[in-house]
């Protein structure tokens, strides 16, 4: 064999073997899909819950308002820290889940304030500070989504424990919050609806008919002259068995044992909840049409754990808005 055919033959076999080589499958398994939750990060921060009972009719409730602004604003850095609720009584904004808060949070009189599971009164400020410094023995956040026709919202959640927790049972509910519809009156299908935020207060003065009520003077984020919105308003909670939510213990392999750096929500414990966007028949997008305009909407998270006194309801543990 001359050695231009052996130069042929290596060549041809050096092709061969590429071509081999190329033509192997390739066995390398694609990367796994993360799950919804899998980059969602739990803060060991204490939120402080904010509940407020109040009512467009009632004259003293803007008094209730500023303070829920004070609240809010002055405890928001780089994480919302304060879960405000404005539950309505007897007037238009009232919707089921409101009531069902209205009883968990009895009042005798309005604006009545609860921060987290106590009594304050009108006088929210001292307990929310206190509540926001305290070490939180769990946390939760939640990526939440709706699809296009969808009538559902759906939350997805996670939930990380940080001391251990044993005997208890603990519940999780997502919560949709309507904010920013204006007092005034609205006429809707020829039935007027009033809105107006009635005030004997200073700040705000009362509207009548189409003009609204307004500030009257510069107030945390408010100017005098800024419409008067009723805002932080339970719109609805999620689709679940038990009203107060999801009960871990059905989602916890141990029950009702939780230690420190337990997860649940991954792909492999699963808590998703669905929020009814449709309340008494009317959706929000009819809500927001009727109004003229778009609303702000919030979904709060929160974890409640069972009353230890044996009473019905449920008391705040944390919570999450985002």
């Amino acid at each position: 064999m001359t050695k231009e055919t052996q130069m042929k033959n290596i060549f041809i076999s050096s092709l061969l073997v590429i071509g081999f080589v190329a033509c192997e499958p390739n066995t390398t398994p694609p990367p796994p899909t993360p799950y919804v939750t899998d980059n969602l990060i739990v803060s060991s921060g204490q939120k402080a819950f904010v509940h407020q009972t109040t009512a467009s009719w009632c004259h003293t409730c803007p008094i209730g308002t500023e303070r829920m602004l004070e609240v809010k604003e002055e405890n928001t850095e780089t994480e919302i820290k304060v879960l405000g609720f404005s539950t309505h009584t007897g007037d238009p904004l009232v919707t089921p889940v409101q009531d069902e808060f209205n009883v968990l949070y009895p009042s005798t009189g309005i604006p009545h304030f609860y921060v987290n599971n106590a009594d304050v009164s009108q006088f929210p400020k001292d307990p929310t500070l206190t509540a926001i410094t305290q070490t939180a023995p769990v946390g939760v956040s939640h990526v939440a989504s709706i699809k296009d026709g969808d009538s559902m919202m759906t939350v997805d959640i996670k939930i990380k424990f940080f001391e251990d927790k044993k005997n208890i049972s603990y519940y999780v509910q997502s919560y949709l919050l309507v904010s920013g519809i204006e007092g005034k009156e609205y006429n809707l299908g020829g039935v007027p609806i009033d809105l107006n935020q009635q005030s004997s207060q200073s700040t705000v003065t009362q509207g009548s008919g189409s003009s609204p009520s307004k500030w009257a003077v510069d107030t945390f984020s408010k100017k005098a002259g800024d419409i008067y919105t009723h805002d932080n308003i339970p719109y609805a909670s999620g689709n679940t068995p038990f009203q107060w939510g999801v009960t871990l213990d059905t989602i916890n392999p141990l029950g009702k044992s939780y230690f420190q750096n337990d997860i649940f929500g991954s792909e492999y414990t699963p808590i998703q909840i669905k929020i009814p966007l449709k309340v008494q028949g009317i959706d929000l997008n009819a809500i927001e049409a009727a109004l003229g305009k778009d609303l702000d909407y919030d979904v709060v998270t929160i974890i409640w754990s069972e009353r230890f006194d044996g009473s019905p309801g449920v008391l705040f543990v944390n919570g999450f808005q985002g």
